[in-house]
């Protein structure tokens, strides 16, 4: 019995607990995620791991946003497929995390994270 809370109420709130348990869980691994990025970047030197241009939200792969938009074919190439029966919308090109091209960037204050956290990536403290 949850008290005098009418049953519609508590669905809501078990619901809006599920909703904030997934929010702190994709918190958690994106910030899991992005330092094995940057350990990445700072063990391998320049690479798309640490580039401006490259995103990425999972996995050893990114979308080049410096690269123009290609082919839905060309999107599949760059993944490393050669035939699909489904064919994507247009879009940019995927590459791996070690990937390195002529676009690299990195512009990030890597100082603003922290002493503690440069140390447990790998960074120097003075990038």
């Amino acid at each position: 019995m949850f008290g005098n809370l009418p049953p519609d109420e508590v669905e809501r709130r078990r619901l809006a607990s599920i909703e904030a348990m997934e929010e702190r869980n994709r918190t958690a691994f994106e910030r899991w995620y992005q330092k094995r990025c940057d350990e990445f970047f700072w063990k391998n030197g320049r690479c798309c791991a640490g580039c401006d241009h490259w995103c990425s939200e999972a996995g050893d792969i990114g979308e080049c946003l410096s690269a123009p938009p290609v082919s839905g074919e060309q999107v599949l190439r760059s993944l490393d497929i050669s035939w699909s029966s489904h064919i994507p919308p247009p879009g940019q090109p995927y590459t791996r995390r070690d990937h390195v091209c002529g676009a690299f960037q990195d512009t990030f204050d890597w100082a603003s994270l922290g002493a503690e956290y440069l140390a447990s990536i790998g960074a120097p403290l003075t990038p």
